[in-house]
């Protein structure tokens, strides 16, 4: 049977499509609302915690400033004249499946609004089909990477062994400061595996047939 360079390129498209498709973050550029809940994004949920006496936390939609589309998430707090405790702003997904164990890649836009005494940070949770937990990332800073424009972060992971599901948790942590506030902006959430030895053997396989049509031309 005659394999052409076509047909190759047909069968790797597959492998890649098939390789890349498998974990997508639900709602992961916060397109569509929560219902009639328009400063809610559907599959995210707010667990912001302000601190004490007056002060204010969230995690919500907002159609203000995207980096494509007409949403993102925005996570801000406003402290009060005497906290007392530093607020922790939380978005968090809901379980998104079609993860694999192995290494798979996040990537997010994020950009600061209003900087302030908080640490920026994001980690993924793991779990099995059964949505028993099997394991966290733990939190990691990006603060450091952020300015004014919004900028691309990408976070590597191992997924551990059972894993089919995920979710990604944004925390936006500040400081017990009186009057201090802070805005981040969060769009085009994802996370794919990276790629398989098997596509990465399909991508060669292509190479060698290109070379080898171009040499008998």
């Amino acid at each position: 049977m005659r394999i052409t360079t076509i047909t190759c390129l047909t069968i790797l498209a597959g492998l890649v499509i098939g390789n890349t498709a498998r974990a997508q973050v639900v709602n992961g550029g916060f397109e569509t609302a929560s219902g009639a809940y328009t400063t809610g994004a559907l599959g995210w949920s707010d667990f912001s915690t302000p601190a004490n006496n007056g002060s204010t936390a969230s995690a919500q939609r907002s159609l203000t400033d995207p980096f494509a589309g007409v949403a993102e998430l925005t996570l801000t707090y406003q402290n009060s004249a005497n906290p007392g405790i530093g607020p922790s702003v939380i978005g968090q997904s809901d379980f998104f499946g079609g993860v694999s164990p192995g290494a798979e890649t996040l990537t997010f836009e994020a950009k600061h609004v209003v900087a302030g005494t908080e640490n920026n940070q994001v980690q993924v949770q793991w779990f099995d089909a059964g949505n028993v937990f099997l394991g966290a990332t733990g939190f990691s800073s990006y603060n450091g990477t952020l300015t004014a424009a919004y900028s691309l972060q990408t976070k590597n992971y191992v997924a551990p062994a059972n894993t089919a599901k995920a979710l990604v948790q944004f925390l936006s942590a500040g400081g017990a400061v009186a009057n201090d506030t802070a805005t981040v902006r969060i769009d085009n959430v994802t996370m794919v595996p990276e790629p398989t030895t098997v596509t990465l053997v399909g991508l060669g396989l292509v190479g060698a047939i290109a070379l080898g049509r171009k040499r008998k031309s």
